[in-house]
């Protein structure tokens, strides 16, 4: 891969200085890259600003500095495509990006020798309906999330797999979460641990149902996802990976499933999944 392109959260000042060292590695071995054209006027790199159009028809792959939310807005600009994306952490926990500022170097010099791997990540399609008629549509890496406002009572959901009605509850949302999302969310809602370079599934797993034997659930990639929610007419919203939410009222459906789409992640071959997790959550 020749052609980088760096996406950077200028609300970091470490992913700033991470940012000026990357510049600094290209320019010195004469390669060709762009900077996402807010970025280039902060690091003085104009001439190489380009907008994410610019940055999907030309980059080979794109660094990602910044933390997980970073990388989940920066991502959806690129579904579709096949071009890799590397995360580098100046976050908390950084799943994602799970490549730490100290390790950039090492990161670039793997990569310009060819020594890196490719992963494959599904997402999920979420469609949002409303007599019938379809309003909302979206992608999600992580997670689509169903959750009450603060000041609004419990919600009530019915989940139904395949048309067939699995579960009728009350609690204050539900997550479903690809494997990718494991780590995120449904983890703190007591969802289990799945290992996204192995496996495809979704995860659906409530948000503090008033039921004692209410557990998370994993099925199948192929399968189908309904939601019905009655919230008494309160406020409901469903987001995709954090960004923009939608309102749900009662009648409302919305339908979840794995996604035609997949995102290409970059990962460095002395670092496994179970690597990430022992360090993140400090298990080992």
């Amino acid at each position: 891969m020749n052609k980088a392109a760096l996406i950077v959260n200028l609300d970091k000042k470490e992913a700033f200085t991470v940012a000026e060292r990357a510049v600094e590695w290209f320019e010195k071995r004469d390669k060709e890259f762009l900077i996402e054209k807010r970025a280039a006027y902060q690091l003085a790199q104009k001439k190489r600003g380009a907008d994410y159009q610019k940055i999907k028809r030309e980059a080979d792959y794109i660094i990602i500095i910044g933390g997980d939310g970073t990388f989940l807005h920066s991502s959806h600009h690129f579904i579709g495509s096949e071009i890799p994306l590397l995360g580098i952490n100046v976050g908390h926990l950084g799943f994602l990006t799970d490549v730490e500022t100290d390790e950039l170097i090492k990161a670039l010099e793997m990569i310009d020798n060819n020594n890196y791997n490719i992963e494959k990540r599904m997402m999920l399609q979420t469609e949002h309906y409303r007599s019938e008629e379809k309003i909302n549509s979206s992608y999600a890496l992580n997670d689509y999330v169903i959750n009450r406002d603060p000041d609004s009572q419990m919600l009530k959901i019915e989940l139904y797999i395949n048309n067939e009605l699995v579960n009728n509850f009350r609690g204050d949302g539900l997550i479903i979460a690809t494997p990718t999302g494991s780590t995120a969310y449904s983890l703190s809602a007591g969802g289990p641990i799945i290992n996204p370079r192995q496996i495809k599934a979704i995860l659906i797993t409530p948000i503090c149902p008033h039921n004692l034997h209410l557990r998370p659930m994993v099925i199948s990639a192929e399968e189908r996802i309904r939601i019905k929610v009655d919230s008494d007419g309160r406020s409901v919203k469903g987001c995709a990976d954090g960004r923009q939410k939608n309102e749900i009222i009662p009648g409302d459906e919305i339908y979840i499933s794995g996604a035609d789409q997949e995102l290409s992640i970059i990962k460095l071959p002395d670092r496994t999944f179970y690597t990430t997790v022992k360090e993140k959550m400090h298990l080992a």
